[in-house]
């Protein structure tokens, strides 16, 4: 070990690991916030799907928007939870008992993810059964739109081609 400036290497070694350490909770926190977000998100798609007024096409396509971008925090945010993890995995195996306190803190953070993971999963699955539902019995209505409009255009073109034949007796003396 040698001493610079009046400190030890490996005094700042244990500060490095502690800030990286602390980094890992503050990401883990921030994905937390962003997973409830996703749950916010999936809220707003299920109440437009399941709505009886007029679809909102447009509130829709922002919600997914929306999600889209969250999802791509999300990653960024595993990403770089897992490039700190590896600058101090070695330190971590090391010293389990040195660092247990935050292991137990990344561990409850890890298993609230976890449940916020399995609510949007569950989420997903109830809005895409909400959206093929929708999206068949608007499919139906369509059909019986077409239908109708179908025969009202048959009906038309029937009468048209019929040609009602006038009188072919017409008494001109009475003009």
């Amino acid at each position: 070990m040698q001493v610079m400036y009046g400190k030890s290497e490996e005094s700042g070694e244990i500060k490095v690991t502690e800030s990286y350490l602390d980094m890992m909770e503050e990401s883990l926190r921030d994905k937390i916030k962003v997973l409830e977000e996703i749950v916010k998100e999936n809220e707003t798609q299920k109440e437009i799907l399941e709505s009886t007024t007029a679809f909102d096409e447009k509130g829709f396509d922002e919600a997914i928007s929306r999600k889209g971008e969250l999802i791509r925090r999300v990653e960024n945010l595993n990403d770089g939870f897992e490039s700190l993890y590896e600058r101090v995995k070695k330190e971590l195996e090391d010293n389990k008992d040195k660092h247990r306190e935050k292991i137990k803190i990344f561990q409850n953070l890890i298993r609230e993810i976890t449940d916020l993971s399995n609510s949007i999963e569950a989420g997903e699955k109830r809005n895409k059964a909400l959206a093929q539902n929708y999206f068949s019995s608007s499919k139906g209505q369509i059909n019986q739109n077409r239908k109708s409009s179908q025969a009202a255009l048959d009906y038309y073109l029937t009468m048209n081609k019929s040609k009602i034949t006038p009188p072919q007796f017409y008494d001109r003396r009475t003009r």
